[in-house]
């Protein structure tokens, strides 16, 4: 097992072990029915693809904000980067504390169906949230369409350029189901435009330090190249800084995602030409409270759900007043 699996794990027992640490104040869940030792609360968990991205921080206080209006308490348990084997045992250490409810964000859909069945047979309402677990036992998805989202990203790149030139696409994982939605979108929106071709397609491993040198040997290889699209959260911000680097901040036209503190800034630096927000906040509101009705018994959807929450897209004239907004 790799070190960042056993820290994983161990953080993630720590703090399924501590009391009064999760939003709505109640501890660590006990094994009856997801409530609290007390019996006061219901506990609910969250499990992110990593905790390393500000994406995540926006996805958190949307939960702790609709824990603190149902009077619940919730957990936001992930590994500190990209890593399905330690979310993996993040996992199998919740399911022994028997919690009302799991919402899961997978690395690689494949490594959780296992235990997705283990918490859907002891009762445990599970429900796929920012990335889909296809073949699962998961109740439904919420979340981004992610191959719309694509095709908006993929048409916001095509206006900043005028419908022609080449173009590039810098993605954090080839495992990921809806990063791989994203990149079909992008590429349905590239093929609507005749004029405008993609050269290159690199994979980040969900690192800005990768990105950016994927991006930096991408600009060397296609000197004409007119536009980036990054697909993870990682990729933007990399593909800004080779631009940067190179003296073509908008020249070379950047699409990506999410409305984060480093898109803000490339986008202020004139590196970042749209963002393409999931309004992750709204996301785990909405998440939150569809496990909350599961557990009370009281949901109305139907098995197979799939709420799409939307996306926005945030342009420097638009960018000021997005920021301002619970996102």
């Amino acid at each position: 097992m790799r070190k960042t699996t056993l820290t994983a794990a161990v953080a993630a027992l720590s703090l399924i072990a501590l009391t009064g640490c999760s939003a709505g104040g109640a501890g660590g869940a006990g094994a009856t029915g997801g409530t609290s030792a007390s019996g006061a609360k219901p506990v609910f968990v969250f499990l992110p693809k990593s905790l390393n991205d500000p994406y995540w921080v926006d996805a958190r206080k949307g939960m702790e904000a609709e824990a603190s209006k149902l009077g619940v308490s919730a957990k936001f348990l992930g590994p500190d980067t990209n890593d399905a084997a330690a979310q993996v045992t993040i996992f199998d250490s919740i399911l022994a504390t028997h919690p009302a409810g799991i919402a899961i964000s997978p690395n690689d859909p494949t490594t959780v169906t296992s235990d997705i069945a283990a918490a859907r047979a002891a009762g445990i309402p599970v429900i796929a949230w920012d990335g889909p677990v296809p073949n699962s036992q998961v109740e439904g998805y919420i979340g981004t369409n992610n191959v719309s989202a694509g095709e908006q990203a993929g048409e916001a790149l095509a206006k900043s350029v005028g419908d022609k030139g080449s173009v590039a696409v810098i993605i954090g994982s080839l495992s990921a189901v809806n990063l791989n939605q994203r990149l079909q979108g992008v590429k349905q929106a590239i093929a609507k435009h005749p004029g405008m071709k993609l050269v290159a397609t690199e994979v980040s491993n969900e690192s800005v330090a990768t990105a950016q040198s994927a991006a930096e040997t991408i600009l060397q290889a296609h000197p004409d190249l007119v536009g980036f699209v990054g697909i993870g959260g990682s990729d933007l911000p990399g593909a800004a800084g080779a631009l940067k680097a190179a003296n073509k901040c908008g020249t070379v036209k950047t699409v990506g995602f999410d409305v984060v503190p480093q898109g803000i800034a490339g986008m202020k630096a004139g590196c970042v030409t749209a963002l393409i927000s999931q309004r992750p906040f709204g996301m785990t509101q909405q998440a939150l409270k569809i496990l909350f009705d599961m557990n009370a018994k009281k949901s109305s959807l139907k098995n197979g759900f799939n709420i799409d929450t939307g996306v926005v897209v945030v342009t420097p004239d638009t960018l000021d007043a997005f920021v301002k907004t619970e996102h």
